[in-house]
């Protein structure tokens, strides 16, 4: 499940994500809730929860920003990818998309959320 912090408030009555997530976990095993600007929240059954910094951006359209984190971690965890690593590529392409506006013409292609994510590994470390 991959709400965003306002739906997963809306979902469970929590405001704090991780009582949202808490909550959340006793319906599903896994969550992953999107925090915009704060990154990202990841938290299953019997494990630590997780947290992954966005990637700093200036917004022009946030329209697709959840569908394009939602895809691109979809395709990282398909292609293997631990969960960490995978909400790190999910949010170098959600950063990409809103930095365009529009919605499906604003997601990036591999190449770009490759290029990103690798410069935003670097600047951390």
């Amino acid at each position: 499940m991959i709400p965003n912090e306002h739906e997963a408030a809306a979902l469970t009555g929590e405001v704090d994500p991780y009582r949202a997530a808490r909550e959340l976990l006793t319906a599903v095993p896994e969550v992953v809730i999107t925090l915009g600007a704060a990154g990202s929240l990841y938290a299953a059954r019997g494990a630590d929860p997780v947290t992954v910094p966005a990637v700093p951006v200036r917004a022009v359209d946030t329209t697709a920003a959840g569908d394009t984190f939602a895809g691109a971690l979809a395709v990282a965890r398909g292609e293997g990818r631990p969960m960490p690593e995978a909400m790190a590529w999910a949010a170098a392409a959600a950063a990409l998309a809103v930095r365009r506006p529009g919605a499906s013409s604003s997601m990036p292609f591999r190449d770009e959320i490759d290029a990103l994510h690798s410069d935003h590994v670097q600047q951390i470390r």
